[in-house]
């Protein structure tokens, strides 16, 4: 009996390993369609925090740039009445963005 648990225990960790590194794989989007490395914006292989908002801004346009490329959308995030919202406060690289300006609204928008 003893011997089938661990079986079990040792499949259902080799089946988490498999699926949690296809997920973070997939979550990187546009960056990893792009040969971007972690290194490109963080300045380091292994990074142990958020990339630095000014490494976002200068590949995407600052923020009048991010502003321009969505002006098309219904609700254009990137021109709040906020103004000059972090990057990370909405997109992240390893899991699933969020829209940020749902804490006080209920915009329905696919996000990047």
């Amino acid at each position: 009996m003893k011997l089938r648990y661990s079986i079990i225990a040792a499949v259902m960790l080799i089946i988490l390993a498999v699926v949690s590194t296809a997920v973070a794989q997939e979550l990187r989007g546009k960056h990893k369609e792009n040969a971007i490395a972690c290194v490109d914006c963080h300045q380091t292989e292994t990074p142990d925090s958020p990339a630095d908002v000014e490494s976002c801004l200068n590949c995407h346009g600052g923020f009048e740039g991010m502003a321009e490329a969505t002006k098309d959308l219904t609700i254009n995030p990137h021109d709040s009445h906020l103004g000059e919202v972090d990057c990370t406060e909405c997109h992240r690289i390893h899991e699933p963005s969020v829209l940020y300006c749902n804490k006080c609204h209920n915009y329905q928008m696919e996000l990047k």
